[in-house]
């Protein structure tokens, strides 16, 4: 029985990753002239958003907890895998959207 309760949710977490992937490929590629810069910087929380879920949510069966000696290593490794995900977001992303970014912030 809990094999069918896991391909439901790792398809939910895998749509999760393609929306992000098309969002950011739509937004930020095909219409990003129609967009103003600041709505462009701080709309990519959204897509950043929507990938991190899906890649905790594709992870968790695997990094999962299994008793109270581990709950350290297990939160090392979530804010490890956040902290990598949001240095790509803004070092490799954001300056591809604006590169000075200090001057894409004032409004």
């Amino acid at each position: 029985m809990e094999k069918g309760n896991k391909s439901p949710r790792k398809r939910i977490f895998g749509i999760l990753i393609i929306v992000s992937i098309v969002i950011g490929f739509i937004i930020y590629g095909a219409m990003r002239e129609q967009f103003g810069l600041s709505f462009l910087v701080f709309f990519s929380g959204v897509p950043f958003l929507l990938f991190t879920a899906g890649a905790f949510g594709l992870l968790w069966p695997k990094i999962k907890p299994e008793g109270d000696e581990v709950y350290i290593s297990h939160a090392l490794i979530i804010g490890l895998l956040f902290i990598v995900l949001f240095f790509i977001h803004v070092w490799v992303l954001l300056p591809l959207l604006c590169p000075r970014f200090a001057e894409c912030l004032a409004i």
